[in-house]
Order: C-alpha cells, then structure tokens, then sequence
C-alpha cells in the first residue's frame, strides 16, 4: 500500500469536475419530480429504518423505504397511490417491510 499522501489536486480530479458548479454535475442534471419528493416528505413523518431514490433497470423512477412496522406501509401505500404512484411491497423472513414507490420516466423505454 501507498503511504504518500496524494495532491489534493489529484484526489480531487477523480470526484468533481473542475470548473463545474455543483448544480451541473452529472448527478444534479435532472430534477426529481414532485411526486416523489412528496412520499420523501411523507415518509420521513414516519418510524422508518432507511429510504432510497434511484432508477430501475427499465428506466422507472423508484423510491425505496424500509420499516419494520407494517401500519407505516400501509399507510404510505395510500400516500402513494394518492400521488399517482405504483407501489409494490415486499416483507422478508426478518420482518422487515419494503414499499417502492415508481413513478415511470418519460425519458426513458423498456428494451424488447
């Protein structure tokens, strides 16, 4: 293992793009919409144990939230739904309850 310390040029060059305002990287260069910002809002009113945003494998927009109480997911299914959301749940062996919350991209296709 290298001990040198590295430049702080150099370590910086392998995380942000120099001359870049924050508000143009690649990870800010779409806005989250407000369906989902929304359940985000909600969700965090409530006993959870973790929540995600990302997108799936179609192109879907997907928030993720994690509880191990089974009222909070019912009651965010409805949040959801009411937001025009899909949802999907899913409970492990642990006890432990998952909600996803999708909201299709328009921007995005399914391959055939």
């Amino acid at each position: 293992m290298n001990d040198k310390p590295l430049d702080e040029t150099e370590s910086e060059e392998h995380i942000w793009t120099h001359g870049k305002s924050v508000s143009k990287l690649a990870s800010s260069e779409n806005n989250m919409n407000d369906e989902r910002k929304e359940i985000i809002r909600q969700a965090l009113k409530f006993d959870i144990i973790d929540i995600r945003s990302y997108a799936g494998y179609k192109g879907d927009l997907l928030v993720e939230i994690t509880t191990i109480e089974p009222d909070v997911i019912k009651s965010l299914k409805i949040i959801a739904e009411r937001l025009g959301l899909e949802t999907v749940i899913q409970k492990n062996v642990l006890a432990i309850n998952k909600i996803y919350c999708i909201s299709p991209s328009s921007n995005a296709y399914e391959l055939k």
